[in-house]
């Protein structure tokens, strides 16, 4: 008899599973579900976007139509901030998270808690560079030691101002950081117009919203950030700190290992997170996808 129970009791749980899982797959039948990029659609965080969006509408059950939507500002935690406070919280909104904005609640003061997010997965890891245009007369961190660079930037939550800013403390470059740019392709049209001399970005950034730019020898890299990029024989800053600073250094890479991430509110429901990791997998995993992301040098590394 209590062997039966438990029988029972298994497929009783098995059945509510399944049922829960089959209303889940239920719920997104005929809606909208919004992909949010937290800068411009025009640099590679609205490329990844674009290609994950595309992906799901094959991959979600129900198919509902995917759209991305553009919500930029603070450096990211414009669009973050609104996604963890006033986005809807049912699973029909999917955030990216600028990789920067992965440690700033535990710099100042945020209105997300990073911890409470429930992640959905990343497209890939992302290391970094801080790279200057080619009219630049500087071409190493000593040269930056000694004359003033101005880099762009969306904010002062951004990588783009948190790593310069650090590196000034640190080893005593002189980066000049300009704040308030829409997004990194309004960085990079600053940076070719000579209103500043370049930026901090992922390298996957460079690469696949700016690959001429690389070939053509128009930006120099000075420096890397994360896992090492093979092909840049360029210092990282593991190289130039040490004792402290090196443990700061390696709290800030978080960001770069988190990468594009993707998450939903806390409070969306288990089965529909469940059914929005299973989906991303196969999205970014999709042959599809893949092929146009090693076209457009976008690494995935799910």
């Amino acid at each position: 008899m209590s062997l039966r129970k438990t029988l029972l009791s298994c497929a009783v749980g098995v059945l509510a599973t399944a049922a829960s899982s089959a209303l889940a797959a239920d719920f997104y039948k005929g809606k909208t579900v919004t992909v949010m990029v937290p800068s411009s659609l025009g640099a590679s965080m609205g490329l990844y976007g674009r290609m994950l969006a595309g992906a799901l509408e094959k991959h979600i059950p129900g198919n509902p139509n995917v759209i991305v939507q553009s919500r930029p500002g603070a450096g990211g935690t414009k669009g973050t901030s609104y996604a963890y406070n006033a986005g809807p919280q049912d699973g029909s909104l999917i955030a990216m998270l600028s990789a920067g904005n992965v440690v700033n609640p535990k710099l100042r003061k945020m209105k997300y808690d990073v911890t409470k997010m429930q992640w959905i997965g990343s497209i890939a890891v992302r290391p970094s560079v801080l790279w200057l245009w080619h009219k630049t007369p500087v071409n190493s961190i000593e040269d930056a030691k000694k004359t003033e660079v101005i880099l762009g930037s969306t904010g002062a939550a951004s990588g783009m101002s948190m790593w310069p800013k650090l590196l000034n403390k640190m080893i005593g470059t002189k980066f000049r950081v300009i704040e308030g740019y829409k997004g990194g392709s309004q960085v990079n049209k600053a940076a070719e117009s000579g209103e500043v001399n370049g930026r901090w970005t992922s390298y996957s950034g460079l690469t696949a919203a700016k690959s001429q730019w690389l070939q053509k020898g128009r930006v120099k890299v000075l420096i890397q950030f994360g896992p090492r990029i093979a092909e840049q024989k360029v210092p990282s800053v593991h190289d130039l700190v040490t004792g402290d600073n090196l443990k700061i250094v390696r709290f800030m890479e978080l960001s770069e290992s988190v990468g594009m991430g993707f998450w939903v509110h806390p409070a969306v429901p288990k089965d529909r997170v469940a059914i929005l990791r299973k989906s991303f997998m196969a999205a970014v995993t999709d042959p599809a996808v893949v092929a146009e992301a090693k076209k457009r040098r976008a690494p995935i590394d799910p």
